[in-house]
């Protein structure tokens, strides 16, 4: 490529972290150009570097050695003052957690006029990048009011509105159904077309298929442009976790007891007025031990509703929830994996996972099962770092463990593959797959197609209301 067609040089890039463990190095020597105008795809396992090379290309971090160039401005090793102004006048990015990219006292409508001061944008543009996305019932919401797709979409709405001419994103459909990711695809495609530059980290073979470049990385090493996949490992051949004897006992004696969760006529609604949203809708269900059951919807149709209140983490407004532990559940009873995990970061990845066993004071017959999921999630290397130090599909992995690894009654998991690669995934969801082998039930949000053929049944929700 000349220099006039590239949008992002890398050379020579060195990226070191000094952590309390010690460096963890996730870059090494990573030289490549992007091409301006196009869609570039950063692929990879998780872990691979993929989230620290986009933050150096949106002047968010300096290289600890090589240089990177952006729009033939370099700015590795820029002043602080030089970043800031390519930040607001040349790139866009949006972070890989939705919520991280919104103001939470300001609406949406508030933060697309914000990023459109610059750009010189009138509200017309405003509305239609709204629309393109389907936030437009949205713009009075604050972000806490939205999902995390909604979310998502927001970011991204808000990084168009700014005008930038390169837009840097982490993940860009990871919380998104297919039909909202699709609209987010065209969008980018469209705007591509018309001369904008995005790179894209990604596990999505949707974003795959629309970039023109590609960019692959292994272990912080430029792969090629053709990823190596490694083959996902047959279940058969996975060894099976070590579950105490006396815990298999427990959970399977607990079915004669019929339904673990119940809920009949569960209603939710937040807000109040005409603003108000409807987020469960006279919900009736029943989950029996020994099932992993899919909640499936697009993003903003009741399915994180649903799970914190089977959880107990929301109280419905109307309606019977029966679940394990009552109102206020133990790990033993009711486990969660949330979208935010809710890692601890003075703790290292095995000290999360083996948090409940150690308040349950079971930790030391535990211990071989903890040695079980740190390496069927990949997680055995990385057991002394802080969650900090991790990417985050490692984290939403040490987030897995931990709800597994008391065997609870019941295991809620919002989204636990939405930062995974597909290998990961699949051993995600033999991990939940295992925990109810054991005797847990599994209820997971997912909007990820390739999910399904994973669970024993899967149920639908669209505006709050349960759909066969």
């Amino acid at each position: 490529m000349s220099p006039s067609d590239v949008a992002v040089r890398l050379e020579g890039v060195v990226r070191t972290y000094r952590t309390p463990t010690g460096e963890v190095r996730a870059l090494r020597d990573v030289t490549a150009s992007l091409p301006r105008g196009d869609v570039s795809a950063v692929v990879g396992p998780s872990g691979s570097g993929k989230s620290s090379l986009l933050l150096l290309v949106a002047g968010l971090d300096r290289p600890t050695e090589g240089s990177v160039e952006v729009m033939g401005a370099e700015i590795g090793r820029a002043r602080s003052g030089v970043r800031r102004r390519v930040r607001r006048s040349t790139v866009g990015y949006v972070f890989q957690r939705p919520s991280d990219n919104l103001l939470s006292h300001l609406t949406v409508a508030d933060h697309l006029r914000l990023a459109a001061r610059t750009a010189n944008r009138g509200d017309d543009d405003l509305a239609a990048t709204a629309e393109a996305l389907g936030i437009s019932h949205r713009l009075g919401h604050r972000p806490d009011e939205l999902s995390g797709g909604e979310q998502q979409r927001v970011a991204l709405a808000q990084a168009l509105a700014s005008g930038v001419s390169v837009i840097v994103a982490d993940e860009p459909t990871a919380e998104l159904d297919s039909d909202s990711a699709d609209a987010v695809l065209v969008r980018i495609a469209g705007l591509s077309r018309q001369g904008v530059t995005f790179v894209l980290a990604t596990h999505d073979r949707s974003v795959m298929a629309i970039a023109g470049h590609e960019l692959a990385l292994e272990h912080g090493v430029v792969a090629g442009t053709d990823m190596h996949r490694h083959a996902p490992i047959d279940p058969q051949d996975r060894p099976s976790l070590r579950w105490p004897a006396t815990a298999v006992e427990e959970r399977w004696l607990a079915e004669e007891a019929g339904p673990v969760l119940r809920l009949e006529g569960v209603s939710k609604r937040y807000g109040s007025g005409e603003g108000s949203v409807r987020a469960l809708d006279d919900v009736d269900l029943e989950v029996v031990p020994g099932e992993v059951i899919g909640v499936v919807g697009r993003s903003g149709s009741g399915k994180t509703t649903l799970l914190n209140v089977a959880a107990g983490w929301d109280v419905p407004d109307a309606g019977l929830v029966v679940r394990p532990g009552g109102s206020e559940p133990r790990w033993i009873d009711v486990a969660v994996v949330p979208q935010h995990l809710g890692l601890m970061d003075e703790l290292t990845v095995r000290e999360n996972v083996e948090y409940p066993a150690r308040l349950a004071g079971r930790l030391p017959e535990r211990a071989d099962l903890i040695d079980d999921l740190l390496d069927q999630l990949g997680l055995t290397t990385l057991q002394g770092r802080s969650p900090r130090e991790t990417s985050l599909g490692e984290q939403q992995r040490t987030a897995v463990a931990r709800a597994v690894v008391l065997g609870p009654t019941m295991i809620v998991a919002d989204e636990p593959t939405a930062h995974q690669d597909a290998d990961w995934a699949s051993a995600v969801l033999r991990t939940l797959a295992d925990a109810a082998i054991a005797g847990s039930c599994c209820l997971v949000a997912t909007h990820d197609p390739d999910v399904l053929a994973s669970l024993d049944r899967t149920i639908g929700i669209s505006d709050g209301r349960l759909t066969p």
